[in-house]
């Protein structure tokens, strides 16, 4: 009897289990508006990051930015899924300054993520899914909790501001179709020690990997033609850097050095390295 008794206690124990699972997992709470997300956060208690609410929801365009409001006053942090959401593009500034956004699934029809989308939001990390094409200007601004990101491979350009101030991002990936790295791209990311910059790049902006403190490692592949000025300004990490044959521009300064002075020798070999000694700002040609 006390065998029989215990099993169904265990059964009802799985059943309660998977219904949580059921309940909490995957895309959470299914809502379908701005006003029934508010109505639910503000019943919610306090939570920490590492414990989200998770929530689902199917929005459109016009739903996203209010939304957003919806989240940043709501003062609770919230993992988003928007799976299977009619949504084409993520608008200009819809999820700005959500702090306590730290998760989010965007649908698979998104082609483009608007300028600052996810500025200074707290995402950890993200999956762009590969039909996005394009990403605007200061999509992830200052979000310095996000650690990784995957740029898809249908995206051409890495725009101004991009991924500024990801202080905690470690290292990315940019793919072969991306032809070009904009103003102030990845600026101040701290915590980036290597990066690739593939041969279909032709441009390095002004100000691109400026101040990312802890980059070690930079390859230039044969291909790209232009590096801006202070591109690598303040990377006091950095010590040495291969110049392609293929490039025909260095900006002012874009080694905290004077750069001008390659124009006449960088092209006497298919690849010219220059390297810093440790306590001094001047570059010298091996």
């Amino acid at each position: 009897m006390k065998t029989k008794k215990n099993l169904v206690y265990g059964l009802l124990a799985v059943i309660l289990t998977l219904a949580f699972v059921a309940c909490s997992g995957g895309g959470g709470k299914s809502l379908n508006s701005a006003d029934a997300l508010k109505e639910y956060l503000d019943k919610q208690p306090a939570n920490s990051s590492d414990k989200p609410i998770r929530v689902a929801m199917k929005a459109n365009e016009m739903m996203i930015k209010d939304i957003g409001e919806v989240i940043k006053n709501a003062g609770k942090y919230v993992n988003l899924n928007l799976s299977g959401s009619p949504l084409t593009e993520i608008p200009n500034s819809a999820f700005r300054d959500c702090k306590t956004l730290v998760g989010i699934i965007i649908p698979n029809s998104v082609t483009s993520i608007g300028e600052s989308a996810f500025s200074g939001t707290g995402l950890t990390s993200l999956t762009i899914p590969d039909s996005v094409t394009s990403i605007g200007n200061g999509a992830f601004n200052g979000c310095t909790s996000l650690t990784g990101i995957n740029i898809p491979s249908a995206v051409t350009s890495i725009g101004e501001r991009v991924f500024m101030e990801c202080s905690s991002l470690t290292s990315i990936t940019i793919p072969s179709s991306v032809t070009s790295i904009g103003i102030d791209a990845f600026r101040k990311c701290a915590s980036l020690t290597g990066i690739n910059i593939p041969s279909v790049v032709t441009s390095i902006g002004n100000n691109a990997f400026r101040e990312c403190a802890g980059l070690t490692s930079v390859t230039i592949e044969v291909g790209v033609t232009s590096i801006g000025s202070y591109a690598f300004a303040s990377c006091t990490s950095l010590t040495s850097v291969a110049i392609p044959s293929s490039v025909t521009s260095i900006g002012y300064r874009a080694f905290d050095g004077d750069m001008r002075a390659f124009n006449s020798d960088w092209k006497e070999e298919d690849i010219v390295t220059y390297t810093k000694p440790s306590g001094s700002d001047a570059w010298t040609k091996q």
